[in-house]
């Protein structure tokens, strides 16, 4: 049992890496119907900012993070005005192909700038653990969990609660009754990427700040796909419960079978999970639209 849970607990917590990438998929989704599949890339760039800032600049951490999630909006808002915007109109798919090109422009610019080597970044939280249900836990992955919390519930209320919020699901839903209520879909489908893009930050800082920082990190953003469709395209609750369930998958998979097939389990369990919701439960199991079939 004490192993079991060894896998769980940290499973569990270190999936809500997962919950907060997938905050920034759906943060689009609902408001472009648009998936980005830069995403990943968000993230690794979020993580890139924070080192250049804290460790490059020796700037101090608050500073830093201000600085690097500032760069992260202003990415997201430069992305939706020169790649996004002048493809409105465009079939969805030619959307979501131009974003993957995206990345793929994004990581070899992280290549060319930083290299591909490990950067290692200063702790940027209280070292040291927490005991659990017998299970100590790094304090890292208890911030984590913390501040994916609260993250995801700001963005509940706020899609919820505000009149900006509001708006975002109107323009997504039918774009041409929110313009004549008087919405600027521009504006806020800008506000949309830019907020995803600093949600997906805070992801990319969290992680690094264990990891170091390297290119192969924004592979997470396609494993979190994974975590997009079984919470449901739109589903921000959803996306809160899923991303650690995947999360806990993986690293009991990891745990109990990388021994007898000598590793590379955990690296296949997202796609494994996408694929049979895909073929099983397309509309996930929060959501409510169904992905069409062709």
């Amino acid at each position: 049992m004490e192993q079991f849970l060894g896998y769980l607990i940290p499973g569990l917590m270190l999936g809500t890496v997962y919950t907060v990438i997938s905050l920034g998929f759906i943060t689009i989704y609902r408001t472009t119907q648009v998936l980005n599949m830069a995403q990943g890339e968000f993230f690794l760039l979020g993580a890139y900012a924070v080192f250049m800032m804290v460790s490059q600049l020796n700037l101090p951490i608050w500073l830093g993070l201000f600085l690097a999630f500032a760069l992260m909006a202003l990415l997201g808002a430069v992305t939706e005005r020169f790649t996004l915007r002048p493809m409105v109109g465009q079939p969805v798919f030619a959307i979501i192909l131009m974003t993957l090109g995206l990345s793929v422009v994004l990581r070899g610019v992280i290549v060319l700038v930083w290299s591909d080597t490990i950067l290692p970044m200063p702790s940027l939280f209280a070292t040291g653990g927490v005991e659990f249900l017998g299970v100590t836990v790094p304090t890292q992955y208890v911030w984590f969990t913390g501040i994916s919390l609260v993250i995801a519930g700001a963005l509940v209320y706020f899609f919820n609660r505000t009149k900006i919020g509001l708006m975002m699901t109107a323009a997504a839903d039918d774009i041409q009754v929110a313009q004549s209520c008087g919405v600027s879909v521009n504006k806020i489908t800008a506000a949309a990427w830019m907020i995803a893009a600093v949600i997906t930050g805070v992801g990319g800082f969290l992680l690094c700040s264990i990891t170091g920082v390297y290119p192969e990190m924004g592979a997470l953003g396609l494993r979190s796909l994974a975590v997009v469709l079984a919470a449901g395209m739109e589903s921000l609750a959803g996306a809160m419960i899923m991303g650690p369930v995947v999360g806990a998958i993986e690293m009991l998979a990891a745990g109990y079978l990388d021994p007898y097939v000598g590793g590379g389990i955990r690296d296949i369990i997202a796609f494994a999970v996408l694929i049979i919701f895909l073929l099983f439960r397309p509309q996930g199991l929060f959501g409510w639209k169904i992905i069409e079939r062709v």
